[in-house]
């Protein structure tokens, strides 16, 4: 049996021992209440931990997997491969080319190389990672698939790519419809419809940068499977940049969160922790269609908290899932967690709840990385820079609502 899989088996046994406890008394007394916290505060760092063995688990299956897929990972010769081959970022003559960047540079390539590399050139430097290719690996894939992973926020997104700066309507209001009489002239009847309030927002691709360093040795290691070890490093890093700024970003070089876009919501008496009641009527406040779609999204922090909430009948708010892959819930809407939300404190916005497809991702077509030769070979290694462009933007105010915490 995995690691993972004990410790769901440890944290499903936490819950039920909760439970038994809850259940084994009409009130509570003040022992029996510790029980439970330290029940739920344990089950919450077993989920934290089950992330963590869930993503070394991860990383060792590649490598034990490795040399059974080197037929499918393998580079091949730019060489070898047909001349008369279109030279495209997803041809195999520029994934090998590529390749022998990383491994190399472009001084020690041969020609058939950096002819193929030519594909990727881009104006600013560096080359655009392979794309993706049916049933083989991809940089891009890689990167993309670590971003999702990491970033609550990128996967319940709408994500779209764009070559350049792009124009989105953004409503502030729906507009409505009405009954209008046979033959009657609909433009001229004003109870018949009402506009839409609609603006415009311009996503704008802003640049995001990482570098990482490695030594020749691993360079020059053929077993090394160098697009999934670069391209995992990087996604991991661009994942907690965006994150944070999907939620709390200033919309200045940089995406506009949803902390600073959201304008609807309430405020809670408390300004450390909401009640059960306050977290009923905040689930009502966005309309049913987006509460039908709707996620929550908040910090661990805040989630321990509302984990422990519970009605007149002790009854929990928040119904822990048991199964692989399938989240937790609040009145049978799932929980993202995004630890770049604020904590519960004074004044700050905590939780969102809506319909988070409506907020809306730009990114520019391609990754970019570039090799630095120079500036580490004191210590035999060598650079390697990429970067992205991205933006985004909520472009319904109203699909999401937000729990604000009180003054203190």
């Amino acid at each position: 049996m995995l690691q993972s899989e004990k410790l769901r088996e440890a944290r499903a046994k936490l819950i039920a021992d909760a439970r038994t406890v809850i259940d084994s008394a009409d009130t509570l007394d003040a022992e029996q209440r510790q029980q439970v916290d330290t029940m739920l505060t344990d089950a919450d760092d077993v989920r934290k931990d089950i992330k963590r063995v869930e993503a070394i688990e991860a990383e060792e299956c590649d490598l034990r997997e490795a040399s059974d897929r080197r037929s499918k990972l393998e580079t091949p010769k730019v060489s070898q491969i047909i001349d008369d081959e279109p030279l495209t970022t997803s041809s195999p003559a520029y994934r090998g080319a590529f390749d022998a960047y990383l491994r190399k540079g472009h001084r020690r390539m041969d020609g058939a190389e950096k002819r193929a590399l030519e594909a990727g050139t881009v104006g600013e430097g560096g080359y655009l990672v392979p794309s993706v290719v049916a049933d083989t690996a991809s940089m891009v894939n890689t990167i993309i698939e670590t971003i999702d992973d990491g970033s609550a926020m990128y996967g319940l997104s709408t994500v779209i790519n764009v070559s350049g700066d792009t124009n989105i309507p953004v409503e502030s209001t729906l507009g409505t419809a009405n009954w209008v009489a046979e033959e009657v002239d609909i433009q001229a009847d004003g109870t018949a419809h009402s506009d839409a309030a609609f603006g415009r927002a311009t996503l704008s691709p802003q640049k995001a940068a990482t570098m990482l360093k490695a030594s020749s040795e691993l360079l020059s290691d053929n077993a090394v499977n160098l697009e999934s070890y670069i391209g995992k490093n990087f996604g991991r890093r661009f994942a907690n940049l965006l994150e944070d700024s999907f939620i709390t970003g200033s919309g200045s070089g940089q995406p506009n969160g949803i902390d600073n876009t959201s304008t609807l919501g309430v405020t809670f008496a408390s300004p450390t922790a909401p009640t059960f009641d306050e977290m009923i009527e905040h689930f009502y406040k966005p309309k049913e269609g987006y509460r039908r779609n709707g996620t929550w999204v908040m910090n661990s922090g805040s989630a321990l908290k509302l984990h422990q909430l519970k009605d007149d009948d002790n009854r929990y708010l928040w119904q822990s899932s048991l199964e692989a892959g399938t989240p937790d819930t609040i009145m049978g809407r799932p929980v993202a967690i995004s630890d770049s939300c604020d904590n519960m404190v004074a004044t700050k916005i905590a939780v969102f709840f809506g319909d988070i497809s409506y907020y809306w991702i730009a990114q520019r077509q391609g990754i970019v990385i570039k090799r630095l030769d120079e500036l580490y070979s004191e210590t035999d290694q060598v650079g390697f820079l990429a970067t992205l462009r991205i933006d985004g933007e909520l472009t319904l105010a109203e699909s999401v609502h937000h729990m604000k915490m009180a003054a203190s």
